[in-house]
């Protein structure tokens, strides 16, 4: 039936006030405009005027009409069954399997559950790794994982033309899947219940103390990059599950393959990875509860590139019931090309604030260390063992005198000779107090720096430096007579008007003059002052740069080109800006494997310049941890190819070979890679049930949980309280907002305007 609403667009005494006060000064001021023409005129307009200000209090009332309708779809609710391999566990009372004691649950509320299915489709579905509907539940229990978060999505993504009004969740509740990306239960339960308005009635079998009979630790699941870079510190995130451990310390430990895994090597040397700096490969953890799961983080530093199978391990304990799930194995490639930088500035400078973000790139790993400024300087103390021989690639100095890298009687700017005559590269940046006025002129140093400097322009701590050492701003960074071709400076395509479009830097820099004819002035200014200098000794590379805000082109649109610029100016010094990877390439994500997973094996071939080989062909053959080979054919879809491989039913390691050829010839060396099908079960590793996370599904969603032994009542409140299978839904037309009344309010207006035009007035 139709209703007539009123949503006025202030309170009603403000409307009333504000409609008389409206048709009161219509009444009180027209008539005496008016009163000089005929009667009729006269009423007309007065008419037409009052129409006008009616029209206005009727758009302030804002009316509509509504209408209300039956909606008449059907309504479903879903019996979500776990039949995962968990649920065959005997835990149940009278020796029954949670599955067994499932199906008692639905036979003893089976007249209820009857009574439920006249009034709306009740519909029950197995889950575990997938869903499966059925009819007539049995006693299997068959699934490989449990994926609740899965299930849960999926229904929330189905269209079954019904309406969705419950569903009814029956499992152990725990979560289990290996190396997928699974969605989060708790995740999956939200979305439902935001998007769809669904509550999820829980009902949870098994127990949660099933591994606490005795001492167990467990590595269940690490996260590491496939990708790393040499001598860049990798971290390895993981969880560590213990069970009857409470008061013991473990330590848990990072291991990794000693030999390369050669093909046909079937054996494994392991050793722990050595302690480095901004490394912890192992950690000793205080077990304070019975049963427990805990994040931990460690990390190694890689030493050398290849490919190499990587461990973590909670040391075994005496009294374990089992040691196989310890251990958690994966496959890591190590790149060449991983860069350690040292960044030494004060802790006031902005500039080592947009430098440090090269952290970003994985080739980079920029560890800055700041020092206070000022009168403090004095009190700066800096770690000798960062300047050990193999701890950075390339050392950066900042706004720093040469006094703050002497530590007592060591002179750490000594040490740093020796890195550089190794093969580190050097930097220092623009400043006040570095350079000659820095005290740099007599230090070790000095003669790696490409700038003249004397022991005359060293200022004191209090003193300020002479203007003279500096050249004033603002200006351009311009590419220098020696810059325009050089690696560092090409910063994009056009690389030469690129920088002219750089903002101007303002804060002035240090004026270098290039200490011999061989230095190369990569940057000037426009007025052709030197910004950038570098020179190659034989072992080592040195910039001396003049400026100390280019962190203006980082907050004015070029953030990209201030990263690729300091990016280059890392790599050049390190001697690593004419890398390659290899021809042919082979890449697998994840590393880690269930047994029947499907593997897919992503392959191409580049040529000299890193562009990818059109027409490639390859051979892709896997073979498995007992020597049986499988060739694969190779599907190509533009600059790559993959390969699916479905033979792992064998848990251990298997090696990837891939060769390229185009025509008749071989395309480069062949790609070989590995992967791990893991031995390790996660559905019965650890089969607790997990009430707890049930719970909280169904507080997320706006139910409750349901003990098994309540839920023919609960059922039967369900019929009680009536499940609405009828939707009644609204429709409004809005009286106020639409073209007719504006054109009725147009017309009375426009009247009125024509006779007052007709009659004099106008």
């Amino acid at each position: 039936m139709p209703e007539l609403i009123v949503e006025p667009v202030w309170s009603w005494p403000l409307l009333l006030m504000a409609s008389a006060a409206l048709i009161g000064v219509v009444l009180l001021t027209y008539p005496s405009r008016v009163r000089h023409l005929p009667p009729f005129w006269r009423r007309l307009l007065l008419g037409l005027r009052l129409a006008s200000a009616i029209v206005l209090i009727f758009a302030l009332l804002r009316p509509a009409v509504r209408y209300s309708e039956i909606d008449q779809q059907a309504a479903q609710l879903v019996v979500l069954l776990d039949s995962s391999r968990s649920m065959g566990i005997k835990d149940g009372t009278g020796g029954l399997t949670r599955r067994e004691a499932l199906l008692k649950t639905l036979s003893d509320a089976g007249p209820e559950l009857k009574e439920l299915a006249e009034r709306v489709d009740l519909r029950f579905i197995d889950f575990a790794e997938d869903l499966s509907p059925v009819d007539d539940p049995t006693a299997a229990t068959e699934g490989r994982q449990t994926a609740i978060g899965t299930a849960l999505d999926e229904l929330r993504r189905e269209d079954t033309g019904k309406r969705l009004v419950g569903i009814l969740l029956l499992s152990d509740g725990a979560q289990r899947t290996l190396g997928r990306e699974e969605i989060a239960p708790l995740t999956a339960a939200r979305r439902l219940a935001e998007q769809r308005g669904v509550p999820i009635y829980t009902v949870t079998y098994g127990t949660a103390e099933l591994s606490s009979a005795g001492l167990d630790l467990a590595v269940e699941d690490i996260v590491v990059d496939p990708l790393a870079y040499e001598k860049k510190t990798v971290p390895v995130r993981l969880q560590l599950r213990t069970a009857g451990a409470a008061g013991r310390k473990v330590k848990v430990r990072l291991l990794i393959e000693e030999t390369a895994g050669l093909p046909g090597n079937e054996q494994s040397t392991w050793r722990e990875l050595p302690v480095a700096a901004n490394a912890r490969p192992f950690e000793e953890i205080e077990i304070r509860g019975n049963n427990t799961l805990q994040a931990r983080e460690l990390s190694f530093v890689a030493e050398r590139a290849g490919e190499f199978k990587l461990a973590v391990e909670v040391v075994p304990e005496d009294g374990e019931l089992k040691m196989t799930n310890n251990r958690y194995e994966t496959v890591i490639t190590v790149l060449k090309g991983g860069l350690k930088v040292a960044y030494f500035d004060v802790t006031r400078s902005v500039e080592q604030k947009f430098i440090r973000r090269l952290n970003e790139n994985a080739r980079i790993q920029l560890d800055v260390f700041l020092v206070p400024g000022g009168p403090f300087l004095q009190q700066a103390r800096l770690d000798p063992a960062l300047f050990q021989r193999g701890a950075y690639d390339v050392y950066v100095i900042g706004d720093l005198p040469a006094f703050v890298f002497r530590q007592g009687g060591t002179d750490l700017l000594a040490e740093l000779l020796a890195r550089c005559r190794e093969g580190a590269g050097l930097a220092m940046l623009g400043g006040a107090r570095n350079y000659g006025p820095g005290g740099y002129a007599d230090t070790p140093i000095a003669a790696l720096l490409p700038v003249k400097m004397s022991p005359a322009e060293r200022v004191e701590i209090n003193a300020e430096p002479p203007a003279e050492a500096f050249l004033a701003g603002p200006f351009q960074m311009l590419p220098g007579p020696d810059g325009r071709a050089h690696y560092l400076m090409q910063i994009g395509p056009n690389s030469d008007a690129l920088w002219r479009q750089l903002p101007e830097l303002k804060n002035g820099a240090n004026r270098l003059v290039p200490a011999t004819a061989t230095v190369n002035v990569l940057a000037i200014t426009p007025a052709r002052d030197p910004l950038l200098l570098g020179w190659e000794t034989a072992s080592s590379r040195v910039l001396a740069v003049g400026v100390s805000d280019t962190w203006r082109w980082y907050t004015h649109g070029f953030a990209a080109t201030h990263q690729r610029f300091w990016e280059q100016a890392l790599l050049w010094l390190a001697r690593m800006e004419n890398e390659s990877d290899q021809p042919v390439w082979a890449r697998l994500s994840p590393r880690n494997y269930a047994p029947g997973d499907k593997v897919s094996i992503v392959t191409g071939a580049q040529d000299d310049q890193l562009q990818p080989i059109a027409g490639a062909n390859f051979q892709v053959e896997v073979t498995g941890p007992e020597g049986m080979m499988t060739r694969l054919s190779a599907l190509s879809s533009g600059d790559e190819a993959t390969a699916e491989f479905t033979a792992t039913t064998q848990p251990g390691d298997y090696q990837v070979v891939v060769t390229a050829t185009k025509g008749d010839q071989s395309l480069g060396p062949p790609a070989r890679t590995r992967f791990i099908v893991d031995a390790r079960d996660p559905e019965l590793d650890n089969p607790a049930a997990d009430p707890d996370l049930m719970a909280e599904i169904a507080t997320i969603s706006g139910a409750v949980p349901v003990p098994a032994e309540q839920f023919d009542e609960f059922v039967q409140e369900l019929i009680d309280a009536g499940l609405a299978a009828d939707v009644t839904r609204y429709t409004q037309i809005n009286l106020w907002d639409g073209w007719p009344l504006l054109l009725v309010f147009v017309l009375l207006l426009t009247t009125e305007w024509v006779v007052r035009k007709w009659r004099g007035l106008v």
